[in-house]
């Protein structure tokens, strides 16, 4: 009897270990309360094609009282501040001053004979020589047949002009006609100056002459302000409200060739940039080239979203490059978790971490999912981390 019991009791022992270990493998599948699932560490790499806009880092000198420029730098060419980029001349340049300035020096050399009459004065005729010279070289470096330094010039013919001036005086009774002949030849000839003036790099950076009319709308000063429908006119080939506004009065650009940037606008739910993300970034056509890029900023809107990248390398010939395709890579290392465990409050997503009873809601960037599994990063660094526990709900 007692023999019976014992393997009665064997028997429920074993059929209650049996049970339990049938429950505990079909309890994930049972509706009993919230499923648990247990974070762990994932990488997953991606690749996606995506029209992008390029957006400089540069500085655009305009004015709308040129009329003709003469170029110094060569283009994209690397200045440095203070640099002389180009010679500028004022609207209203006209030879006529220079055939004026002509003139007075001739009047001023014929009083000079009547003055001195039939004395030969030997100095004097070796000083108006040099005015000569000076001013022959002026006008030739005025009239572009020479490539001198304007204001040298300027310099060497005003210096003549004062020495002769200074000779006259020392050696020669004071004169009041020639004296009204020396200002109004130190007036038409500051006139003239006045009218070319040098345009010096306000930074380093490198010199293009070409514009394409976006610059006022395309700038570091529009990182925070740019929006998808920006993005989505410029790729279109539309106008944004400055587009043009630099190309009536444009002169030239100084780029800085090793930061820039560049926007995309995608679908959100194919696409989830976070920032702080390092992509390995290529331009169509331009397969010598290739960039690494951070995200810098991140914008949603509806099921829209808008990522712009930052890159801290030469730009080489993308200064001339304002859209095109690109090839961004990028291998995601982070928390990976059941897809099913990702949940939305107020517009959020986000897990719940088990750590109370209910769990408690962490908010998440999903960087990448297959529908089943998801890798994740917590807003809060160390919220998180591998082997948490998260509550499916």
């Amino acid at each position: 009897m007692r023999r019976r019991k014992r393997i009665a009791a064997r028997f429920w022992l074993f059929l209650l270990t049996i049970l339990m270990v049938v429950f505990l493998i079909v309890r994930p599948y049972l509706p009993i309360g919230d499923r648990e699932a247990v974070v762990m560490m994932a990488t997953s790499a991606s690749q996606n094609q995506m029209d992008v806009i390029i957006i400089r880092e540069e500085t655009v000198f305009s004015s709308d009282t040129v009329a003709r420029v003469e170029y110094e730098a060569q283009e994209n060419s690397l200045v440095q501040q203070g640099d002389i980029v180009a010679y500028l001349y004022a609207t209203g340049y006209s030879e006529s001053l220079l055939t004026r300035l002509e003139t007075t020096r001739e009047n001023i050399q014929a009083y000079h004979k009547t003055l001195l009459e039939n004395i030969i004065d030997n100095q004097l005729n070796m000083l108006d020589d040099v005015v000569n010279m000076m001013a022959l070289e002026f006008r030739e470096i005025v009239n572009g047949r020479s490539t001198g330094n304007f204001h040298t010039a300027v310099r060497k013919l005003e210096t003549a002009m004062v020495n002769r001036q200074e000779y006259m005086r020392q050696h020669k009774r004071e004169d009041t006609k020639l004296t009204k002949l020396y200002e109004e030849e130190n007036s038409r000839l500051a006139n003239i100056a006045s009218w070319r003036t040098s345009s010096m790099a306000s930074t380093d950076g490198v010199v293009s002459f070409y514009l394409d009319g976006y610059e006022n709308d395309l700038g570091v000063n529009s990182l925070a302000t740019l929006t998808a429908e920006d993005v989505k006119t410029v790729l279109a080939g539309g106008k944004l409200p400055n587009t043009d506004a630099t190309l009536s009065g444009g002169i030239y650009r100084l780029v800085n060739q090793d930061r820039w940037y560049f926007a995309i606008v995608a679908d959100a739910a194919a696409w989830n940039p976070v920032t702080d993300q390092v992509y390995y970034f290529q331009l169509e056509g331009f397969e010598d080239i290739a960039n690494t890029a951070t995200v810098v900023r991140v914008q949603k809107e509806g099921g829209t979203v808008l990522a712009v990248f930052q890159v801290n390398e030469p730009m080489g010939s993308l200064i001339y490059q304002r859209s095109g395709k690109a090839t961004l890579s990028v291998t995601i290392t982070g928390l990976s978790v059941e897809a099913k465990a990702l949940a939305e409050v107020n517009g959020q997503v986000g897990v719940w971490l088990y750590d109370v009873p209910g769990g408690t809601f962490v908010p998440v960037d999903v960087l990448s999912s297959d529908g089943k599994y998801a890798v994740i990063k917590p807003q809060i660094d160390g919220s998180i981390q591998a082997g948490s526990r998260v509550l499916i709900k």
